[in-house]
């Protein structure tokens, strides 16, 4: 008995090996969306590439279909339109992208045939509201804090909805993991964290919504780190504005006084200036008006005779 727990356990073990083995050797495919958000009537291109890149792949796509079935929301997957026989192109156009959907890719080459394992899910956002199926964040807005709670309700033609998030990481998980699903409504708990989320049905899915949700604690310290870098810019621009008038009123100053030395220093000069031309203005009327008692004639204006002179007047008497 010993021996054959011992023998099937051995094998298990060489099982397990052979199994990593292998799927270490198998490449991984990385899949690709752009754009990632989309509004209704959008094409999608989806891009595989597989490392190293070599020729000879042919490549498949997939759409992910929400199992509804599964305690786990798993997916299972179908082959899009038109890819059962691969592509040789490393990339797939989605004309008319009207809904969040995921997909993911594998290719494979050679003969006997080398599969690469599938690909990651990538999805693709829409924002636009799908009447088929529809998501309502409560309260209405993107942002919220971890302290209060949130509602997520699906709308839309179904009897079965769930709501699913998908983190910064990629991981999708769904409302159990953070809240509690009440029929078509996602009551969020302090679980809840930032991420895009969505409502998916077996056959529909809703616009997405990108939620923010902030920590408390990490407001309130970004605000006291902000209020006084706030109050640093106000006095730096007042300092500013006060050495510029300061400035300003010194310069008006400075050109004052230096007007008024200027007037100082030619003052004198001026007066001087004034005094010898009034001087010389009085000596020349007092010589016009002597000149004029000179020659008085007698008798009037008549021009006197020869030798004859008024003897009332003379050249100094005047």
């Amino acid at each position: 008995m010993g021996h054959t727990l011992f023998g099937a356990l051995g094998l298990f073990s060489l099982n397990i090996l052979l199994y990593c083995g292998h799927a270490q050797g198998v490449p991984r495919p990385v899949l690709t969306v752009s754009p990632s958000w989309t509004s209704p009537g959008d094409s999608v291109t989806l891009t595989c590439s597989v490392e190293p890149p070599s020729a000879g792949w042919r490549f498949f796509w997939y759409k992910a279909v929400p199992d509804m079935s599964s305690t786990n929301n798993y997916y299972t997957f179908e082959l899009l339109a038109g890819g059962t026989t691969g592509t040789e192109q490393d990339s797939y156009i989605l004309h008319g992208q009207t809904h969040t959907a995921g997909y993911k890719c594998r290719a494979e080459r050679g003969d006997p045939v080398f599969y690469t394992q599938y690909s990651d899910v990538k999805f693709v956002w829409s924002g636009g509201v799908n009447p088929a199926a529809s998501l309502t964040v409560s309260p209405h807005r993107l942002q919220h804090f971890s302290t209060e709670s949130l509602s997520l309700i699906c709308e839309g033609n179904s009897a079965e909805w769930r709501v699913k998030k998908a983190d910064e990481d990629g991981f999708v998980l769904p409302c159990s993991y953070w809240g509690e699903m009440t029929g078509s409504t996602c009551n969020t708990d302090t679980r809840a964290s930032s991420g895009v989320y969505w409502c998916e049905s077996e056959t529909q899915s809703s616009n997405a919504a990108n939620i923010t949700i902030h920590n408390p604690e990490e407001a309130a310290s970004s605000s006291v780190f902000l209020v006084p870098l706030v109050v640093g810019l106000v006095s730096g621009v007042l300092l500013i504005i006060l050495l510029l008038l300061f400035l300003r009123r010194y310069r008006k100053s400075e050109a004052s006084s230096l007007s008024r030395s200027q007037r100082t220093n030619q003052s004198p000069a001026t007066d001087h200036m004034i005094n010898q031309g009034e001087t010389q203005d009085g000596h020349y009327a007092s010589l016009l008006h002597g000149d004029s008692c000179l020659y008085e004639a007698i008798g009037g204006s008549e021009e006197p005779e020869h030798g004859a002179v008024n003897p009332v007047c003379s050249s100094h008497s005047c």
